[in-house]
């Protein structure tokens, strides 16, 4: 969490100078117009640049001594650069802070922590009464921990983050469309704090490396979002859009912390993931993918690792009440899941290490929702949605040899409301469930004591009951369910 407090003051800090530059450099020529006019825009939102003076070259100006803080709560964040330069490019401005420069943020009244930057580049800015255009441009970045105090007492806490490649855009119109971008070749941190107290310490640390960072965010009619009754069904009406991209061309990460005393060390690595968010035409839809990782630790004395091949994600469903039914789906898949005979001893399953394990599933429905999403969303003594048909298009679970799948689909006789009250929900529906490799499986987990031999006989009693042989250790079961909660298995009422 500390990292995480830190990442965000720093994004803050230095976004905090180029919010206020660009809102007053609008259609400024002269440099010394436009430092005059940065400051007083700045004083107009609540924000204080001061500096001990300042050298205009005509075509440039140079501050000294630059300090920018908020002036309701000046000890919270202050930025201090030596000097900081302002060049007019023709409509744009070149804005050039020191190649070092601190920023000094307090994350509570008892902590102070000091971070001091360095890098290459700078900012330009292309303002207009209809059009925010940012830059920037820095091919190396880096930013390191230089003072930690705590209750006035210093602290030996070490941050260190890196970014080389890195670029960064901002495109807004009047109209509300924006368009933002942020990448980095690659980036590199390395950090260690101690999160407890002095009674419990609990140090922890860390390194790692992301390359090919890229975020990404977009939107359309963004201005039409607001508080108001009926302004999301407004929003889209007028093309509301937005769009989030995070993705990685590979990670990897290295972490050392106590945990009830005991020092737990973790090593990851993984390929290419992304993360999508995507609002449109009222309807939500968002998707994480990663490929393959491997993860291995250790904790008092006992070491192992996990892998997998790949991870999904997806998740879609409307966001605006219709008359007319409406897609929803969630999809999720881990594909060959591996642990390391270490890991699986732990659970007396040694014998499994090497293989692979595949989780799967895959559900959508039609439905509707009966009121607009909102704050009030679910503050109704109703569901406020109806589904028409559910269907299990994909089930897996798959250990070594043995798989288990499913699929069918169930609908709904007057929706699902119509059934809330019911202890059986109220339709027709067919499902179909395969079992292969379940018996060689079961007497596998019995011989290492995972099963326990009393609860084997249950086991395959229920297998058996609900199963039908249709090829060597492969069962298989044709569930149905008809209107007024009649189910029946392999055409036969259920044995329970």
């Amino acid at each position: 969490m500390m990292l995480i407090r830190l990442t965000q003051s720093i994004l803050a800090a230095f976004c905090l100078v180029i919010a206020f530059s660009v809102a007053a450099l609008a259609q400024e020529s002269e440099a010394k117009t436009a430092w005059q006019n940065l400051r007083s825009t700045a004083a107009s939102h609540g924000v204080v640049i001061s500096s001990q003076g300042a050298t205009d070259y005509g075509t440039s100006l140079v501050a000294q001594n630059v300090r920018v803080f908020l002036e309701d709560d000046p000890d919270d964040l202050l930025v201090h650069m030596p000097e900081l330069r302002i060049e007019p490019r023709g409509t744009a401005i070149a804005l050039v802070p020191s190649p070092e420069f601190t920023v000094t943020i307090r994350p509570s009244r008892r902590e102070l922590r000091e971070l001091t930057f360095t890098h290459d580049g700078e900012i330009v800015a292309d303002v207009s009464d209809e059009q925010i255009a940012i830059d920037l441009l820095f091919d190396q970045m880096s930013a390191r921990l230089t003072r930690s105090e705590r209750r006035g007492e210093a602290l030996s806490d070490s941050f260190e983050m890196s970014l080389e490649g890195f670029t960064s855009s901002l495109n807004a119109l009047r109209e509300g469309s924006a368009d933002f971008t942020l990448g980095a070749e690659t980036t590199r941190y390395d950090f260690s704090f101690d999160a407890g107290s002095a009674r419990r310490p609990s140090p922890q640390s860390g390194d790692g490396t992301i390359a090919g960072l890229l975020v990404e965010l977009s939107g359309r009619e963004l201005d039409m979002l607001g508080d108001d009754e009926g302004m999301l069904r407004a929003a889209f009406d007028a093309g509301l859009a937005m769009r989030l991209v995070y993705s990685a061309q590979s990670v990897t990460g290295n972490s050392s912390q106590m945990i009830e005393g005991a020092q737990v060390d973790m090593t990851s690595s993984g390929g290419a993931s992304e993360f999508v968010v995507d609002i449109r035409d009222g309807v939500f839809a968002a998707h994480t993918t990663a490929g393959a990782a491997q993860i291995s630790g250790g904790m008092a004395g006992i070491s192992g690792d996990v892998s997998f091949g790949g991870l999904g994600l997806h998740l879609g469903f409307p966001m605006l009440s219709s008359a007319e039914d409406q897609p929803l789906y969630l999809r999720f898949n881990l594909d060959d899941l591996i642990a390391s005979e270490e890991t699986l001893a732990l659970a007396g399953a040694g014998d499994f290490a090497g293989e692979a394990v595949s989780l799967a599933l895959e559900v959508s429905a039609l439905g509707r929702l009966t009121e607009d999403m909102g704050p009030e969303f679910f503050e109704a003594d109703e569901p406020p949605f109806d589904v028409t048909s559910v269907s299990l298009d994909r089930l897996l679970t798959r250990v070594g040899a043995a798989e288990f799948t499913g699929s069918g689909a169930f609908a709904f006789l007057g929706g699902m409301l119509a059934s809330i009250d019911q202890e059986m929900p109220n339709g027709t529906g067919d499902f179909v469930f395969e079992l292969i490799g379940g018996d060689a499986l079961l007497t596998r987990l019995s011989a290492l004591g995972v099963v326990p031999q009393d609860q084997q006989f249950f086991v395959r009693m229920m297998l058996n009951g609900l199963g039908r042989p249709v090829g060597e250790d492969h069962l298989r079961a044709d569930v149905a369910i008809r209107p007024g909660g009649a189910v029946t298995v392999n055409g036969a009422p259920l044995p329970f």
